[in-house]
């Protein structure tokens, strides 16, 4: 059960309390630029305790090209260490590596195929 939940337009913040948040991207959405900004805002301003970011998305949900740019400048917070993308879906497997190999983002950043994968990679990561 989610400690705090955060709704915002195209998408939900949740924190379980082990410093990992996730982001997950409602079906059918397209994140852009302007909700990134939301994002990192409202994680460094009532999520003070994250670390991870697990990010999850509904079918067709996506991130426009300027939105991904600016995740992966790593310029957004300093707060979160690492990222973990879990996929689903055939879209989002292709442009999940799309985004790791093309936006080479400054953060340690992964893909997975379960939840429970990215959640113990995150574990790692933040207690290194």
């Amino acid at each position: 059960m989610a400690e705090l939940k955060i709704e915002l337009k195209n998408c939900y913040l949740e924190l379980d309390g082990d410093g990992i948040v996730e982001l997950h991207i409602l079906p059918n959405c397209t994140v852009e630029t302007e909700e990134i900004d939301e994002i990192f805002e409202t994680i460094h301003s009532e999520i003070s305790s994250a670390r991870g970011l697990l990010v999850t998305a509904g079918k067709e949900a996506s991130l426009s090209q300027e939105a991904r740019e600016k995740v992966s400048a790593g310029n957004v917070t300093n707060q979160i260490v690492a990222d973990a993308i879990v996929v689903e879906h055939y879209q989002h497997h292709m442009t999940a590596n799309f985004f790791v190999r093309y936006n080479k983002p400054q953060r340690p950043t992964q893909i997975f195929k379960t939840e429970k994968e990215a959640r113990e990679w995150l574990r790692e990561k933040i207690q290194n």
